[in-house]
């Protein structure tokens, strides 16, 4: 699948995709129909969702977001809230000065919950996941790379599904709503930092700071058989 086929065109969101179709290490690939990353869902999306097979939603957003903009609620689909981010680092802009140097401080304070989101994902019900935050980029980016690597992916074709957010995202409501042509100056820079270079540059991190994803996750508590359970789940042989 190119990522055109990828593309989920859900009413109320803007940045869909299934992951089905990557290339895993040993000639295999991502099952199509199983893990799906995208911004937060409407209710003008669940019966899109329901019809993609969606059984699980893996909500990333913190408590406030989630009790300021609730989402959906389908009975048919189970909806796990697994927040990534510290109650302290609600302003994701203001962790770092660069969107690499945001995604470092959110791996070395976050292991604990990235790895209970690819636990979820690795025991999710049968069909498909989705995993969002609230546009499908940093947290999402993060939970979704470290996921694929897991499975096998190489960071060449983890990084350029991660690129692929920056031509389907608008910043124009994210803009309209902060304060000062600062705030918005800041949001325009590190969205130009979207692209394949910034996510090997946090795969890079993950190896040189913590052995890979692998070790990273394990030292955040995943189970070992889960790494197992999740290749079995997403994956498909050549």
């Amino acid at each position: 699948m190119t990522g055109a086929e990828r593309t989920l065109r859900w009413p109320g969101c803007a940045n869909v995709r299934d992951l089905g179709g990557l290339p895993v290490a040993g000639g295999g690939r991502i099952r199509p129909g199983v893990l799906v990353r995208g911004d937060r869902p409407r209710r003008a999306s669940v019966a899109a969702m329901l019809g993609h097979g969606v059984r699980l939603v893996v909500d990333l957003r913190s408590t406030a977001e989630r009790a300021a903009d609730p989402g959906p609620c389908e009975p048919r689909i189970a909806w796990r809230h697994l927040p990534v981010l510290r109650e302290e680092d609600a302003v994701l802009e203001e962790m770092a000065g660069t969107l690499t140097g945001i995604y470092r401080r959110i791996l070395d304070h976050g292991a604990r919950s990235l790895a209970a989101v690819v636990s979820a994902i690795a025991h999710a019900p049968p069909g498909a996941t989705l995993v969002h935050c609230h546009s499908g980029k940093d947290r999402t980016g993060l939970a979704i790379a470290l996921t694929l690597t897991l499975a096998g992916v190489a960071p060449a074709d983890v990084a350029a599904d991660y690129a692929e957010t920056a031509a389907r995202m608008s910043l124009d409501a994210h803009l309209a709503a902060l304060p000062g042509e600062a705030e918005r100056a800041r949001s325009r820079r590190l969205f130009a930092e979207v692209g394949a270079g910034t996510m090997l540059a946090t795969l890079t991190h993950l190896d040189d700071r913590y052995g890979g994803a692998g070790a990273y996750l394990r030292e955040g508590g995943l189970p070992p058989a889960d790494l197992a359970l999740l290749r079995t789940r997403l994956t498909t042989g050549p």
